[in-house]
């Protein structure tokens, strides 16, 4: 009878349990769902996220994490914990567990610390913890004791010797930047860094080749101009900071470094590279105070000896808007940065879109973010069209991440799909949703493969539609045959041909640059021939 009441109480608690988790997401090809979700809290912080490592010794292995609260019932951040889920078949299938539960934890961060993830979170105004597993996919995270207190929001960064640098900053309204190391025995004392400072995603860490590790930050108090902290003793020690950037003047228009909108680094070898986001907000009043109007909003890329160059805009994102109805994001931010294997730099980031909007719980409007990358081939200097990867324009997608370096020279980015847009626990009356990680894989440049089962062949209307300059065209096989896809103009001349090769049958997308054949506004034609199929499209440049 016992062994019966037993068996009864577990189901009675599985099910109070498992009732909270939300159907499944809906998914677009190449996204696979990691089972990192949360019921209430949509909100990860004001600026930019790295929730996914790759293991360096296996590129089939990833980790990600994400800050949820999974009972709908709980006040804010009441039971908010960090959940984490590992993957060891390439993304495809992922198991998830939390990584503590002793109380409300919140604006985790990861790294990688000799191979093996470690992740930084606080408990606010009590100070921040950080964990290690045994090793990539243990499921064994233990705390690495005795890092000071008083310290929020924290981001990490681990140097080649090990050493694990933490920054943050503590909850008195100066928000002065402090750090503190690990060396492999203890913890160094909190040190300030007296330039930079500010709350939750003020801060960007990094290491690189020989010790080298670099603090970026925002002077949140004064200037509002962004820094940096350079140490060439793994963490143990840092200069007195320099000027990153102040602001920028195009025309009549002034821009500064953004405090909310985020910024992110990472090292190639022992160069310290950063994108970080920049605008000026217009003085206009809308009725509804969440409306802000950005002025000039761009992503822009900075490294030693290099300056300033252009990332993402309205100068190569048409569509981008400049003002939004959200909380505590810009048009154009959020960027996770990183390097591929043959040395390219990868930019993921959140924009906003004209057109794109969800009405909420209370009526409000809100703007809808969608996921873009771009890549350099030239170590920042310039950075291709930007590509979006989501393209949901009723449904928001934020705090996207990729990995800091990565084994491959596909893209493998992490994000968020929010089924509410805004943020429910900046605006309660905007309303809950589920919030859901989502993995996505292609490939950067050229084809990318995104489904094997198919029956038969078609081709598909190319998105977005009119385009500029970036579209994607969709096309399926049911056999394997050679395989062209070919551009023409409105006159019948070939422009191009994309592809001439033997490929299997599946599903597989085209991300079609037409900037990279100086192609004018127009009417173009794109045809597939695979075997004795044949088809033809058209789709509309419009600049």
């Amino acid at each position: 009878m016992k062994k019966l009441i037993t068996v009864v109480l577990l189901i009675f608690m599985f099910n109070s349990i498992s009732a909270q988790q939300p159907p499944p997401p809906p998914l677009k090809p190449g996204e696979i769902y990691t089972n990192l979700y949360s019921v209430s809290y949509d909100y990860q912080t004001n600026g930019s996220v790295r929730y996914i490592v790759q293991d360096p010794t296996n590129a089939s292995k990833y980790c990600a994490i994400l800050m949820a609260q999974q009972d709908s019932n709980t006040a804010a951040g009441a039971e908010r914990y960090i959940y984490y889920a590992y993957s060891e078949d390439n993304g495809n299938t992922w198991t998830t567990d939390v990584l503590n539960t002793t109380a409300n934890w919140g604006f985790p961060d990861m790294s990688l610390r000799n191979g093996i993830p470690v992740i930084a979170m606080h408990r606010f105004n009590t100070g921040s913890s950080v964990y290690q597993d045994l090793f990539f996919g243990a499921f064994g995270f233990a705390e690495i004791a005795g890092l000071p207190t008083g310290s929020n929001w924290p981001k990490l960064t681990s140097s080649s010797n090990g050493n694990v640098t933490v920054i943050g900053s503590p909850n008195d309204n100066v928000f002065l930047g402090q750090y503190t190391t690990y060396n492999g025995s203890s913890w160094t004392p909190l040190a300030t860094l007296p330039l930079i400072g500010g709350p939750s995603g003020n801060f960007s860490a990094a290491s690189g080749a020989n010790g080298l590790v670099s603090i970026f930050g925002t002077n949140y108090i004064n200037d509002g101009y962004l820094y940096v902290y350079n140490s060439s003793d793994n963490g143990i020690t840092f200069d007195n900071g320099s000027l990153v950037f102040d602001f920028s003047i195009a025309g009549s228009d002034t821009i500064f470094p953004s405090i909310v909108g985020g910024l992110q680094a990472v090292y190639v070898n022992t160069t310290p590279h950063l994108i970080f986001t920049a605008y000026n907000v217009s003085a206009n009043v809308f009725p509804n105070a969440n409306t802000i109007q950005y002025i000039s909003p761009k992503l822009l890329h900075w490294a030693p000896g290099m300056g300033i160059s252009e990332v993402a805009g309205k100068f190569n994102i048409p569509n981008l808007t400049d003002t939004i109805t959200t909380a505590l994001m810009a048009p154009v931010g959020q960027p996770s940065v990183g390097i591929t294997a043959s040395g390219k730099m990868i930019c993921t980031f959140t924009a906003f879109l004209r057109g794109n909007t969800q009405t909420v719980d209370d009526g409000t409007v809100l703007n809808t973010g969608e996921i873009f990358y771009t890549i350099s081939t030239n170590n920042g200097a310039t950075w291709s069209s930007p590509v979006n990867i989501t393209n949901t324009p009723g449904i928001e997608e934020k705090h996207s991440s990729i990995p800091e370096k990565s084994n491959s020279d596909s893209l493998k980015a992490y994000y968020l799909r929010d089924m509410k847009a805004g943020g429910w626990v900046n605006v309660a009356t905007w309303g809950k949703a589920p919030v859901y990680g989502i993995f996505n894989k292609r490939n950067t440049i050229g084809i990318n493969q995104i489904s094997s089962e198919i029956n038969s062949y078609e081709l598909n209307q190319n998105y977005p539609n009119p385009f500029n300059p970036v579209t994607i065209i969709k096309f399926s096989i049911s056999k394997s045959e050679h395989t062209s896809l070919i551009i023409y103009d409105n006159n019948g001349k070939e422009i191009t041909k994309l592809i001439s090769q033997k490929l299997n049958a599946g599903t597989y997308e085209y991300d079609f640059n037409a900037g990279k054949y100086g192609l004018s506004s127009g009417v173009y034609y794109y045809k597939l021939i695979s075997g004795n199929f044949s088809e033809t499209r058209k789709m509309i440049l419009v600049k």
